[in-house]
């Protein structure tokens, strides 16, 4: 009799632990969603050579698996090219079959490689939840940056957010071991003229250390990053595949702006030599000027007129000056202004090269030649009589390189 109160007693206690026994087993057991971090390769094309990241969902219930790509946008859009210029290009996140995202790579040779993610029920649901709620027409949208808000920064960004503190990232790369612009350069290796370019418009902003946590801005070190990471007790990486190889060989190709540059100051200074062209030379210095001059302005509209932050405090505007187009002018007509404006360019372009020895944004290496063939025809102007017109001046004697 005693026996079976005691039973009656403990038996709501014992159903309660049983319980919940059964619903952490569950919550741990194999669940039906399966999240998983790809990282894709770099490809030929300048918006391709960084890589890629976009997280995949299969769930085992609705039988779906799902890539979600925060690196959509919309390239039939008829103001796509004004909107990027201004960096008010806004991107969006995407859902597509696993096997139609997997054709692009395969075609193109490029390497996908799987991180999936060792997560409780709870954790992977929150994810996708926070997926399918982003993927809204409202909250779809987001306003794209290159260096802190794109494909692999949001995925970085999702896994601190529905993790909470429960999550540790790992290591990426070690703290201030190198800039921004030194890895972008590293990427760009092959894809001269388009580096060339971007480092034309970029400031000393990128020149700065990274932390280990901004260098997950690529996806190569996102996946580098979350292969170190911890989440709670145990590590965040449960398996890693390879899905694709790399079968695309990225060629070495030869630096065309540096030699282009390099003969450009060469065949600048042979046609300055020349006792003929003195006079031709006036024409091509108008014309070589009001570029440079040209170029200066677009920096500043770069600066000052769109939202790239990047593009600010420019050190470039020391030598690409936008008054340069003024000094075309007086070129053309020939002022006796030029002798003194030419005086005082050359002086700032002197004290720019000077401070690049000092400077967190140093002047590329192919932007000397051309450097130094604008401070040797400002210098010469500056030597020139400033009595007279230009015409005149031209027949003093030909400052000697």
């Amino acid at each position: 009799m005693c026996v079976r109160w005691l039973f009656i007693l403990i038996l709501p206690f014992w159903c309660k632990g049983l319980l919940a026994s059964v619903q952490d087993t569950a919550s741990r057991s194999p669940q039906n969603l399966r999240i998983s971090i790809l990282t894709c390769g770099p490809g030929e094309d300048i918006y391709s050579i960084y890589g890629h990241s976009a997280i995949r969902i299969v769930d085992s219930v609705h039988q779906t698996d799902l890539v979600y790509n925060y690196g959509t946008f919309n390239f039939g859009d008829p103001q796509f090219v004004w909107k990027f210029t201004r960096g008010k290009l806004d991107y969006y996140l995407s859902d597509a079959d696993f096997n139609q995202f997997m054709e692009e790579y395969l075609e193109d040779g490029r390497r996908v490689d799987e991180q999936v993610l060792a997560l409780r029920s709870d954790q992977a649901l929150g994810i996708q939840q926070f997926l399918l709620k982003n993927l809204l027409p409202e909250n779809r949208n987001y306003r794209y940056d290159f260096l802190f808000d794109n494909c692999s920064t949001r995925i970085r960004d999702i896994l601190e957010k529905t993790l909470g503190t429960d999550l540790r990232l790992g290591i990426a790369m070690a703290d201030d071991s190198a800039t921004f612009r030194s890895i972008l350069n590293h990427y760009e290796r092959n894809t001269h003229w388009e580096r060339f370019g971007i480092n034309l418009l970029m400031s000393d902003l990128v020149d700065r250390k990274m932390k280990s946590r901004e260098a997950m801005f690529l996806p190569d070190y996102l996946q580098r990053g979350l292969g170190g990471s911890i989440l709670g007790k145990q590590v965040l990486i449960a398996s890693e595949n390879q899905l694709l190889p790399q079968r695309l060989t990225i060629q070495n190709k030869t630096n065309i702006p540096l030699w282009t540059m390099l003969a450009f100051m060469g065949c600048y200074l042979l046609l300055s030599r020349m006792d003929t062209l003195r006079t031709m030379m006036r024409y091509f210095d108008i014309a070589l000027f009001m570029l440079v001059g040209l170029l200066g302005c677009f920096m500043l509209f770069m600066w000052f007129g769109t939202d790239h932050a990047v593009c600010a405090w420019n050190r470039n505007l020391f030598w690409a000056f936008p008054l340069h187009l003024i000094f075309a002018y007086w070129l053309a007509a020939g002022s006796v202004k030029v002798h003194v404006y030419a005086g005082y360019a050359t002086w700032l372009i002197t004290l720019s090269l000077i401070y690049h020895f000092f400077a967190d944004q140093k002047f590329e290496l192919e932007f000397l030649p051309l450097i130094f063939t604008l401070w040797l025809r400002l210098r010469f102007y500056s030597q020139s009589e400033a009595q007279g017109s230009i015409q005149n001046s031209m027949h003093a004697k030909i400052f000697k390189f």
